[in-house]
């Protein structure tokens, strides 16, 4: 059987090593080349075209960093579902939205295509050591087809039911691994501030109910090492995040944990640490408790910004939004909305002065253009019932 494989990063590249051990005739494909030349010389095969690959194979695996990413790879002209061959398999590995998963098999089978969304769990040791935990949404009539070729790479290989679903379990182990990790992180720069042995704590943490699979990766491969080169990267986990938020939105479902976990972890993608492993998320807590101890403390602040022309506002609408976006991204903007008679807005910052994010609000395109007038309180946040 011949299998493409296309994204050859921290994580496909291992698990194209195990597709070739169990004996399959593998072609790879990635954009830095360097990882064409290692899979070369494991046996792997290069100097395929993505059109090529898609005339060619009998099963075409990919797994990719973004949304953006997959919907080029399958669905651009160039693309493998308008270059695939009639029977040809499809499974994606990366991490999308099951909107993406489901446009992309109704495409495949119009072209009698075989599609499947096949997300990843377990990180870099699990695709070293083929004991990946895949989940599998699809078409269960040919599911058999396909896993044996998944079962070369993963320990779990479950069919988890139509399309789309294996990325909605996908993102719902995103949601737990980022709450479980800045619980790690939290709990550590706790014990680390009143003087306790990591390495003990660790220990008996592992033995007690508190015990996690997050935990003992991020202890033991990384911050008892204090070494955060990626095995999966913080800014991956926003994205994946950013993802699990956007479906809680369209399921009607709050996540008042996983909302601030979410910032909390775009916030420390602003602080440089994007490109570290995930695990860092202990570097940028103790960050921000040095700061808090030595500087002003992260505070809330409120915006309200009261309506002054209609007019203006609507034709700045967009622009103040995308500003907002951008701050969300920093990390630092909590909430926004607007008053449903029309009265105006508020958006809720989260700074270390009022005058902060005074500079923030005089750069928004509503204050800018004259749409708005603005008024800036400290905010307590009170825990609802």
């Amino acid at each position: 059987m011949k299998i493409g494989f296309i994204g050859l990063g921290n994580m496909g590249l291992p698990m194209s090593y195990n597709l070739i051990k169990a004996g399959y005739d593998v072609y790879g494909l990635n954009r830095s080349k360097s990882a064409e030349k290692e899979l070369l010389q494991y046996g792997g095969k290069i100097g395929y075209s993505l059109i090529e690959l898609a005339k060619e194979m009998d099963v075409i695996l990919t797994c990719l960093p973004m949304p953006a990413d997959v919907k080029e790879v399958y669905l651009d002209e160039d693309g493998l579902l308008q270059n695939g061959h009639k029977g040809l398999i499809l499974a994606d590995c990366s991490t999308v939205n099951p909107a993406l998963n489901r446009e992309i098999f109704d495409e495949a089978r119009a072209r009698n295509i075989e599609f499947f969304d096949a997300p990843v769990s377990g990180g870099t040791a699990g695709a070293q050591t083929g004991t990946l935990s895949i989940m599998v949404g699809g078409n269960v009539k040919t599911f058999e087809t396909v896993k044996p070729v998944l079962e070369s790479m993963g320990k779990y290989v479950d069919y988890v039911g139509e399309s789309g679903s294996g990325s909605l379990v996908k993102l719902i182990n995103q949601l737990m691994v980022g709450t479980h990790t800045q619980a790690v992180s939290e709990a550590l720069a706790l014990a680390e501030q009143n003087g306790l042995d990591l390495d003990q704590l660790v220990k008996i943490l592992s033995a007690s109910l508190s015990q996690s699979r997050v935990l003992e990766r991020h202890y033991n491969d990384f911050i008892s090492k204090n070494d955060y080169e990626p095995g999966f990267a913080l800014q991956l986990l926003s994205k994946d995040l950013n993802l699990v938020a956007e479906l809680a939105e369209e399921s009607m479902v709050q996540l008042p944990i996983g909302s601030r976990v979410r910032n909390l972890v775009q916030r420390a993608c602003c602080h440089e640490l994007g490109s570290s492993d995930m695990s860092a998320m202990l570097k940028f807590q103790t960050k921000q408790d040095e700061q808090n101890r030595n500087d002003e403390p992260l505070k809330t602040f409120a915006v309200f910004l009261p309506m002054k022309d209609a007019v203006k506002s609507q034709t700045y609408r967009a622009s103040h939004l995308q500003f907002l976006d951008d701050r969300r991204n920093e990390g630092v903007l909590y909430a926004n909305g607007r008053f449903v008679d029309g009265a105006g807005g508020l958006v809720i910052y989260l700074a270390r002065s009022e005058k902060e994010v005074e500079d923030w609000v005089r750069k928004d395109p509503y204050i800018i253009e004259g749409a708005r007038d603005y008024e800036i309180h400290e905010w307590e946040m009170v825990p609802g019932m």
